[in-house]
């Protein structure tokens, strides 16, 4: 599956992560529920951690919260790499990349986010790399299938 937060094509795990923020008479919560591979996984996990110590013991329910967040946040991150680990031993099959004829079938279905994304004045080998990595193509084929609507439109 892909990260949710980078898109990459790994290992990755659904959590659900909180993190507190106390104020002396009230309290917000922020959560993050996506399927994260295990670079992302530890950045939120940390990113939640350190608001609740730093942010989550702020008044009087705050501070019970924070304590369940935290504790939670713990056993959600270990069972995460658990079983990321799980699935790192039962190696996913390589997947080709798309070429020609192939490449550009995947490709057609963005051919107007392409067009809106080069009006916007959006750099077109950047548009080429983005597309290759989310869609499985090579990117010499997302390239010239950019190029074909650059000079087309």
């Amino acid at each position: 599956m892909r990260c949710d937060h980078c898109s990459r094509s790994e290992a990755t795990v659904f959590v659900e992560l909180h993190h507190n923020i106390g104020m002396f008479f009230a309290r917000r919560s922020y959560t993050t529920a996506a399927e994260l591979c295990r670079a992302c996984l530890g950045k939120s996990f940390w990113h939640h951690t350190l608001r609740n110590l730093t942010l989550g013991w702020w008044g009087t329910i705050s501070f019970f919260v924070t304590w369940y967040y935290l504790l939670s946040n713990i056993v959600t991150y270990v069972q995460a790499r658990v079983e990321m680990g799980r699935s790192r031993q039962r190696a996913a099959p390589v997947v080709k990349e798309a070429r020609g004829e192939d490449a550009l079938r995947i490709l057609q279905p963005f051919e107007h986010n392409i067009r809106m994304q080069l009006r916007m004045g959006d750099d077109p080998s950047d548009i080429a790399r983005d597309m290759a990595r989310l869609h499985g193509v090579e990117s010499s084929a997302a390239q010239a299938f950019v190029e074909q609507l650059r000079t087309s439109a």
